[in-house]
């Protein structure tokens, strides 16, 4: 049986003081916290199930530091991953969910509405057992293919063959794929066809998303925002927690790039800048940038072996945003990491071994362009 496995929080604890009647000579040396970081809170919640339906909220983790000083972060994954790629490391290094905290953002990672993890609905499954509904209603559950993200990642070649260079911690990445939960993908009771996220599944040729067998179709290269791809509940949710939390950064990985876009489209308000990693769906209307996105801070960040893992497209849409926000008074950048002289990261370079030497460069980033 696949193991799913979920984050889990973490914090320093510092020891007491010593009996009043050790000698000098007995005390123990407290442990040093050179830094003086700490945790005031480590939570998690749920935002979206006000209407009972447990299929239609967003799993919440929340890192808030010690005297905080900088925005909150909301870490939004990629399609079919977890707030794990946030949260840890493979290899049980701290994420970037501590490395933005330690730098005194209250940090929040998403575990997306159409993710088991998230909350499964068994309604429409005993209806079906039970003969009360057609099996066509049945919503169907899709994970990651562990042969086909290997090269199209960017770990290596071939599944099980990594880069000399790859800075991902593969000697690990069982652990990786025992936390990917499994989708959910909702369906159409007359027609069968499945609804939700699965058009943005089936656009992610060659990646390996599969239910029963590997789906295939066109290639989102383009870069070019689709509405029908993008996960409306989500959306909703992301609005209601910055709602909720105020104005914040919002980063995006991958897919869940056409989240946080579609937020700052309609609540560009909330949105006190864009920082996206490898994403899918960057705007290239010039008048929707101009009017949408041109004063909200755009960070881009592109990892290694673009063109091996057919990035080109996406990648050439996002300078074509940022350049279109330049050009009208606005701060937008696009971070290639090679050009930088940073070899081997991968499309989850947030786990990859210099995370922390990534984050630093997103925070640095933040703290020059957003107020």
């Amino acid at each position: 049986m696949k193991k799913i496995a979920t984050g889990t929080l973490a914090a320093l604890l510092i020891a007491s003081g010593c009996q009043d009647d050790t000698t000098t000579d007995e005390k123990e040396t407290e442990p040093s916290n050179p830094s003086g970081f700490a945790f005031e809170q480590l939570g998690e919640f749920y935002i979206g199930s006000e209407s009972g339906d447990s299929s239609s909220q967003s799993f919440i983790h929340s890192y808030i530091p010690t005297n905080a000083d900088e925005s909150s972060v909301v870490m939004v994954p990629g399609l079919g991953l977890s707030s794990y790629i946030y949260n840890t490391t493979p290899d049980g290094r701290n994420g970037w969910a501590y490395h933005f905290a330690e730098d005194g953002h209250p940090v929040y990672t998403v575990d997306t509405s159409d993710l088991v993890v998230s909350g499964l609905n068994p309604e429409p499954f005993q209806a079906v057992k039970s003969g009360q509904a057609d099996p066509s209603t049945q919503p169907s559950l899709s994970d990651w293919e562990e042969g086909t993200v290997w090269a199209r990642w960017g770990f290596g070649s071939s599944e099980g063959q990594p880069y000399e260079d790859t800075q991902y911690p593969t000697e690990s990445i069982d652990q990786f794929f025992n936390a990917i939960p499994p989708q959910i993908s909702q369906t159409n009771a007359s027609s069968g066809s499945s609804q939700g996220n699965s058009s943005a599944q089936s656009s992610q040729q060659g990646q390996g998303k599969a239910s029963g067998g590997q789906r295939t179709g066109t290639d989102t290269t383009s870069g070019k925002a689709s509405s029908s791809r993008v996960n409306t509940q989500e959306v909703e949710n992301m609005i209601k927690l910055l709602e909720d939390k105020g104005p914040s950064v919002l980063l995006v990985h991958s897919m869940g790039g056409e989240i946080g876009y579609e937020v700052a489209r309609q609540r560009p308000d909330l949105v006190k800048a864009l920082v996206a990693i490898e994403p899918v769906g960057s705007p290239t209307n010039e008048e929707e940038v101009i009017e949408k996105f041109a004063d909200i801070p755009y960070l881009i960040v592109y990892g290694d072996y673009i063109e091996s893992r057919n990035q080109t497209g996406r990648l050439e849409a996002t300078k074509t945003t940022a350049q279109i926000i330049r050009d009208n008074g606005g701060t937008a950048e696009v971070i290639e990491l090679t050009e930088e002289g940073i070899d081997g990261n991968t499309h989850i370079m947030m786990q990859d071994k210099n995370n922390e030497e990534i984050a630093t460069i997103i925070t640095e980033w933040l703290d020059e362009n957003v107020e």
